[in-house]
C-alpha cells in the first residue's frame, strides 16, 4: 500500500507531500491543474522512463518519493533481496531523482538502485492504468496475455514458450547440418587446410607473451653485454669494489675481539657486503653468457611470432585461443565425417521436441478454452453492473495452421463484442464507442483483480466519455476494487467523486508571476463544495449544493 508520496519541483508542483490511506481516494480539479503530474511523479517512482521537461522552472533538479507498506512475502522484497537491500520497519521508499538534462538517480531505501530494478519492483507494487491504456484493450495482439493472465496457466503458457525454442532450435540445427551436408566435401576440405595447417604449427597458450619477450632481449643482447662488462670492471678492475670490501672486512675482523660487540657487528655487516658484492660479481659474469648476440635465433624467434599471429588474424582470434580453434575445427570435421548419423539424431530430436510442443500447445488450448467461458460470464455480469446489460462478450480462439503455431500457442485470441441486442458480434476495436472502451477495460480490471493479492492501483480519467448514471456505476466498481486494493482515480466525474473514501484536489495557482499546482485533502463542506462544482461549474448554486449532499449520501 502506498502510505506516502512526497514531491518537489516536477512540473507546476514545487512542493507537496500526501499521507495516504488504503481504499478508494479520488483526485479532482479543473482540466489542467496538474493531476496528471501526480501520476507521471508516481510512475517515475516506480520504474518510468524519464524525460526532459520534467524539472520546475528554476530548479535543478526534480524529486519524487514513493513510500509502501510493504510484507516480508511481497514480491518486491525478493527484488530488494538481490539487490542487497533490506525493509525498513516495513516499508520500502522508492526515490527518483531527475536533472534537467532528464538524466536521473533511483534509490531504494536510500541505497542506489539501476532504474530497470526500480521497474520490478514498481510492477509488483502497482498499476496505472492511464487514459490511453484502452489502446492496449483494442490491440488484439494482447488478448491472448489478457486471457492468459484470468486463467492463471502461467505454468502452462511457459511449458509452450520452452518447447517452442527447443524445437525451433533443433529445426535451425538440423537446416544447418543440410546445408553444410550439401558443401560437405568443399567444406572437409577448407577444415582439414586449417587443421593441418595449425597441427604443424602447433601453439601453445602462453607461447605469445614468451616469444616477445625473449625477442626483446633478443634485441638488446649488445647493449647487455656492454653494460654488463661495463658493471663487472667498475666492479672488480677499475676501483676493484670487491677487493677493497675484502680487504676492510678483514682488517675490522682481526680486531672485532679486542673493540667489543660494535666492532663486531660492524666486522659481520662488511663480511655480508664482501659476500653479496662478490655474488653480484659472479652473476653478472654467468648472465652476460646468456646474452650473447644470436642473430639465428632471434630470426628464429620472429618467424614463429609472425606465423602466431598471422594465423590468429585468419580465424578472427588470439594466439592464445589457437588451440581452442584447432580443437573447434575437429569437431566440426568430425561432425562432417558422421554427417548422416548426426542427421538421423537431429531429425529424432525434431519429431522429440516437436511433439512435446503440439502437447504444451493442446493443454494451453484446453485451458484457455475453459478460461473464455468464465472470462465471458464474469465480464458480462460486471458490463450488466455498467449498465450495459445487453452487451456480450467472448475471446474467441481461432486455430492456426500447424506450421503457424507461435511460442504463443496455437491459435490466435481475440476479444468479441456485441453492445446492442440483435448486433452482431465483431472484434472490439470496431464495435465499442469510447465511453464502451472504458467501460469494457474497468470490467476487465475488475474481474482480473478478484484473485490478484493487495497492491495500489491508479485510473487515470479512465470514466472519459461516461456520465449520470453509468459514471456512478464506474465509481460503485472502484469503490469494490477497492475493498481488496488501494484504489486511486483521477476523474471529472462527480458521480465517480462521491464514491471515494478519500478526496483530494489538485488546483492550480498564478502567485507572484509563478504558476503552481497545490494538493490538499478534503473533507467536510469542502468536499461538499468541490463535488457541486464539478456537477455546476464555476458558480456553486445551492442546488448544486443539495445534489452533491445527494450523491454523498452522507460520506463528507
Amino acid at each position: 500500500m502506498l502510505e506516502r508520496l512526497f514531491i518537489r519541483d516536477f512540473g507546476l508542483i514545487a512542493k507537496t507531500e500526501l499521507v495516504l490511506t488504503g481504499g478508494f481516494t479520488v483526485f479532482t480539479g479543473e482540466t489542467g491543474a496538474g493531476k496528471s503530474m501526480l501520476i507521471d511523479a508516481l510512475s517515475l517512482a516506480l520504474g518510468a522512463r524519464a524525460g526532459n521537461g520534467f524539472v520546475r522552472t528554476g530548479a535543478e533538479q526534480a524529486t519524487i518519493e514513493a513510500t509502501f507498506a510493504v510484507k516480508t512475502t511481497h514480491p518486491a522484497v525478493k527484488i530488494l533481496d538481490h539487490a542487497g537491500i533490506e525493509l525498513d520497519e516495513g516499508t520500502l521508499t522508492l526515490r527518483r531523482v531527475v536533472g534537467t538534462d532528464g538524466k536521473t538517480r533511483c534509490f531504494a531505501n536510500g541505497l542506489k538502485i539501476t532504474q530497470a530494478q526500480m521497474k520490478d519492483m514498481g510492477d509488483t507494487l502497482a498499476d496505472i492504468h492511464g487514459q490511453h491504456d484502452h489502446q492496449m484493450l483494442l490491440r488484439a495482439t494482447s488478448h491472448p496475455d489478457l486471457l492468459d493472465r484470468f486463467a492463471a496457466h502461467a505454468d502452462v503458457r511457459a511449458d509452450v514458450k520452452i518447447t517452442y525454442r527447443a524445437w525451433r532450435t533443433a529445426v535451425d540445427a538440423c537446416a544447418e547440418l543440410r546445408r553444410r551436408a550439401a558443401e560437405r566435401d568443399k567444406e572437409a576440405d577448407l577444415l582439414n587446410a586449417y587443421i593441418t595447417e595449425l597441427e604443424a604449427l602447433n601453439p601453445k597458450v602462453g607461447e605469445e607473451v614468451e616469444l616477445a619477450a625473449e625477442r626483446q632481449k633478443l634485441m638488446a643482447g649488445d647493449q647487455l653485454v656492454t653494460a654488463f662488462e661495463v658493471t663487472r670492471r667498475a666492479l672488480t678492475e677499475d676501483a676493484d669494489v670487491v677487493g677493497c670490501l675484502g680487504r676492510a672486512e678483514r682488517a675490522l675482523g682481526d680486531v672485532a675481539q679486542k673493540g667489543g660487540a660494535d666492532i663486531g657487528k660492524l666486522a659481520d655487516r662488511l663480511a655480508e657486503v664482501s659476500a653479496l658484492a662478490a655474488d653480484v660479481v659472479a652473476d653478472i659474469e654467468h648472465t652476460a653468457t646468456t646474452f650473447e648476440p644470436d642473430p639465428q635465433r632471434q630470426e628464429e624467434v620472429e618467424d614463429r611470432l609472425y606465423a602466431l599471429r598471422d594465423i590468429a588474424r585468419k580465424h578472427n582470434t588470439t594466439p592464445d585461443n589457437l588451440p581452442e580453434v584447432l580443437l573447434t575445427l575437429k569437431e566440426q570435421a568430425d561432425q562432417l565425417a558422421h554427417v548422416e548419423e548426426n542427421m538421423t539424431k537431429l531429425e529424432a530430436e525434431v519429431t522429440k521436441t516437436h511433439a512435446a510442443f503440439i502437447k504444451a500447445c493442446a493443454a494451453l488450448t484446453k485451458g484457455r478454452t475453459a478460461a473464455a467461458k468464465g472470462l465471458k460470464a464474469e465480464v458480462e455480469t460486471v458490463l450488466k453492473r455498467l449498465k450495459m446489460p445487453d452487451a456480450s462478450f467472448e475471446a474467441r480462439l481461432m486455430p492456426l495452421a500447424e506450421g503457424d503455431y507461435t511460442a504463443s500457442g496455437a491459435e490466435r485470441v481475440e476479444f468479441y463484442v456485441s453492445t446492442n441486442p440483435g448486433a452482431p458480434f465483431a472484434p472490439l476495436v470496431k464495435a465499442a464507442s469510447g465511453g464502451e472502451v472504458s467501460r469494457l477495460m474497468l470490467a476487465l480490471k475488475v474481474v482480473f483483480y478478484q484473485s490478484m493479492p493487495p497492491m495500489t492501483l491508479v485510473f487515470d480519467e479512465i470514466d472519459t466519455g461516461v456520465g449520470g448514471a453509468v459514471a456512478e456505476a464506474v465509481g460503485l466498481c472502484m469503490a469494490d476494487i477497492a475493498k481488496h486494493h488501494q484504489v486511486f482515480a483521477i476523474t471529472h466525474q462527480p458521480q465517480v467523486a462521491a464514491r471515494g473514501a478519500g478526496h483530494i484536489r489538485i488546483a492550480k495557482a498564478v502567485a507572484a508571476g509563478s504558476t503552481a499546482t497545490n494538493v490538499a485533502p478534503l473533507a467536510g463542506d469542502d468536499r461538499l463544495d468541490e463535488i457541486a462544482r464539478m456537477l455546476s461549474g464555476a458558480e456553486v448554486t445551492k442546488a448544486a449544493r443539495e445534489a452533491a449532499a445527494s450523491l454523498l449520501g452522507g460520506q463528507s
